[in-house]
């Protein structure tokens, strides 16, 4: 398995001369430069269908990309050729699609591997709802996790979970409206303002908390049904965190998460937490308080 990792490394190295550990510790990942920026998501899925069809996603809460290949074989798939059946970007509620004729671009499945599925793409010309076009350079997604397709309930119980999702906004988690969360970044004291919780996955839920403030931001990723207690940290898998300065993110390589409480009833969860990042930031003293 080893000798087929490396060789993967050095191709991406290769092909966007802008390899880090990042990429060897951040797995599963997904990132692209779009317009000269980098769009790098905390959620990112693999979703295979009935018919074979494979839809790659990521989202950051305000952008969203969604793409879809013909199969999940490995190979070239091309707009030009129909092998890529749509291709769509979301940003601040303006939708770019791909248009035949006028977009082009590819993905290239290089990996398929223990149900992880790699591989790089660009896109150019997606026509956007407000007459404006973007494109995609240097895309790359490794090690996603390949979930099945779980389609949607039939129509009177849909209309009934919009119901019940509607009575839920009305009342707020006060957990939420009050999270909170504090850290010593390499001895100074960080303090967050801005606080999100994002539910995701399907077979196997996890939570993303994230945290920041103008030129930093904390992210912590742990299982829906995480246990009050102590559990290890790292860049990747169930348990992971990561650690930003001015946009330049880093993971963790090892650390602690501890959960003093977790009502899952009221979804209300607190701990603490302490890591060591890629970039060789020292995270301590950290606390949180949170509604999902």
């Amino acid at each position: 398995m080893i000798k087929k990792i490396t060789p993967l490394l050095a191709l991406v190295c290769l092909i966007f001369n802008s390899c880090t550990t990042d990429i060897e510790v951040n797995s599963p990942g997904l990132q692209a430069t779009v317009n000269g920026k980098l769009f790098r998501p905390d959620v990112r899925k693999a979703i295979i269908h009935d018919d074979g069809t494979l839809v790659i996603v990521g989202n950051t809460g305000t952008e969203s990309i969604s793409f879809t290949t013909s199969s999940t074989n490995t190979g070239t798939y091309r707009i030009e050729q129909q092998a890529i059946n749509k291709v769509s970007f979301e940003k601040n509620d303006v939708k770019f699609i791909s248009e035949d004729g006028v977009s082009n671009g590819q993905i290239v499945i290089t990996e398929i591997h223990d149900n992880l599925i790699s591989g790089n793409f660009y896109f150019e010309d997606l026509k956007g709802s407000n007459g404006k076009s973007m494109s995609f350079q240097n895309g790359w997604f490794y090690r996603l996790p390949i979930e099945n397709f779980v389609p949607e309930v039939e129509e009177p119980e849909q209309e009934e979970i919009v119901i019940n999702v509607e009575e839920e906004e009305e009342e707020i988690n006060p957990c939420l409206l009050n999270a909170s969360l504090t850290a010593m970044i390499n001895g100074n004291e960080m303090i967050t303002d801005d606080h999100d919780a994002i539910p995701f996955g399907v077979n196997t839920p996890s939570i993303l908390i994230k945290a920041s403030n103008e030129t930093e931001e904390i992210t912590i990723v742990f299982p829906i049904d995480v246990t009050v207690g102590e559990h290890s940290l790292t860049g990747s898998g169930a348990y992971s965190a990561t650690y930003s300065l001015d946009n330049d993110k880093s993971s963790a390589v090892s650390g602690r998460l501890t959960i003093t409480s977790h009502d899952t009833e009221s979804k209300c969860i607190s701990g603490s937490f302490e890591f060591n990042t890629t970039s060789g930031a020292i995270v301590t003293e950290g606390q949180f308080d949170y509604g999902y």
